[in-house]
């Protein structure tokens, strides 16, 4: 029997994983990708458990672990730099104890996926069009790359890995305005890089600006030329910067932010900040906003990650759910290579999903860690120096003097024991 032939539209981490784990159970494997292959950007991620079995039963864990960016903690500071808050990596702290820039990350799974014979990449290539029939899902692909030109190919399933703003959700499913899948969260997020200093290593850093502000500095590397920054805003009052986000033009975004961020001769690291941010090359700026379906299939095509389901950065479940539904998607399919896959996929992951979708404090947590006024700035920031100088410490000593890991720390079950089919590092 001929194997399955499968498209991924998608190259990032839920592509790329997915694409590793179906070719090891000789699935036949074309993945493609908008952008060029040499474009590795992005913010840095976290990878936790039950992720981290993944990947570690993928065989790439060292790797990944040589490829951390060393951040050893977090600082954060008043607007005259002082440091309010000081926490060492993983605890109480958004410094993960596996923090990876998503370039390096999506590398590492890319060239994982690639090394098998099964598997086909495409970049700078787009679904122009997607025709299904009970059988088979036929779709054109149009590319900008001269050496594989335009063509049109029939495949078994069609897999849209594609991000929140998915092409391929558009083609099946409808626009967003049409099906109503997104659930905006008030607040916009910018991401680029800036010329690195030697005070950015190694913690990261965080200052609050009124008007429900935040600059948060991360390093890259130790020996990277760039820092990492993210220019985060709560509320939905910031028409210019709104109406920018929405036209994805990058010159209105950053001058928008330059406004914004430049408002109230804000002190620390701002007047820096706006001043390199305007020549980013890496810049990226959006509403943030979740993604909500009613179903994540349609006949043979499955939508995966942020695609189906995109949780925003205040979830900090992004690159987790990634990872964890390429590898369950992976395991239903192998199973069942056929659309009941995608129901079983959906019937497994979907609580999982809902439960990691929710914004921590009902949905205030945002207004709540990011105030208005310069007096609610600081009660904010003396509350978390009292979290995590004094609570935490004692809750750590209790939890030892109890005994820890006594309950199941990760609900989702991955079915890793006693699986041969899949799950399974190689020998």
């Amino acid at each position: 029997m001929a194997p399955k032939r499968v498209l991924i539209s998608g190259a990032g981490v839920s592509g790329s994983i997915l694409a590793f784990w179906l070719a090891k159970h000789d699935f036949e494997i074309v993945v493609i990708e908008r952008s060029r292959a040499e474009q590795r950007l992005g913010q840095g991620l976290e990878i936790e458990e039950p992720a981290l079995s993944v990947v570690r039963a993928m065989g790439v864990l060292d790797e990944l672990e040589a490829r951390k960016t060393g951040e050893a903690g977090f600082h954060l500071r008043d607007e005259h730099g002082r440091s309010i808050v000081k926490a060492s990596a993983g605890g109480f702290s958004p410094t993960g104890a596996m923090e990876i820039m998503r370039g390096e990350m999506t590398e590492v799974y890319y060239r994982a996926a690639n090394a098998h014979p099964n598997v086909t990449y495409l970049y700078e290539t787009t679904i122009d069009s997607i025709d299904q029939t009970p059988d088979k899902v036929t779709v054109h692909l149009t590319t900008r790359n001269a050496a594989t030109p335009s063509r049109t190919e029939t495949f078994d399933f069609l897999v849209g890995a594609d991000g929140e703003k998915s092409h391929t959700r558009n083609l099946v499913l409808g626009t967003p305005d049409k099906i109503n899948c997104y659930s905006p969260v008030g607040a916009s997020v910018a991401y680029f890089s800036i010329p690195s200093l030697p005070s950015d290593w190694p913690d990261s850093e965080a200052c609050h600006y009124p008007g429900r502000r935040i600059m948060w500095l991360r390093p890259i590397s130790k020996d990277s030329d760039f820092t990492s920054v993210h220019l985060i805003h709560v509320g939905t009052d910031e028409a210019a910067l709104s109406a920018a986000n929405a036209a994805g033009d990058r010159r209105a975004q950053k001058a928008a932010l330059a406004e914004l961020f430049s408002r109230g001769n804000p002190g620390w690291q701002a007047k820096r900040v706006v001043r390199e941010m305007i020549d980013a090359s890496n810049f990226y700026s959006e509403d943030l906003k979740q993604v909500k379906l009613g179903k994540w299939s349609s006949g043979r095509v499955v939508l995966l990650g942020d695609a189906a389901w995109a949780p925003t950065p205040f979830t900090g479940q992004g690159n987790q759910l990634a990872i964890i539904g390429a590898f369950v998607l992976a395991q239903e399919m192998a199973r069942d290579p056929s659309v009941r896959a995608f129901d079983a996929f959906e019937k497994r992951l979907r609580p999982y999903v809902e439960s990691s979708q929710a914004i921590p404090l009902g949905g205030w947590m945002p207004y709540l860690l990011v105030p208005q006024t310069r007096a609610a700035i600081w009660a904010v920031q003396r509350a978390l120096w009292f979290l995590v100088a004094c609570l935490v410490p004692v809750m750590k000593r209790v939890g030892t003097l109890v005994g820890e890991g006594s309950g199941k720390e990760h609900p989702f079950d991955l079915e890793l024991e006693g699986q041969a089919e899949i799950g399974k590092p190689d020998r």
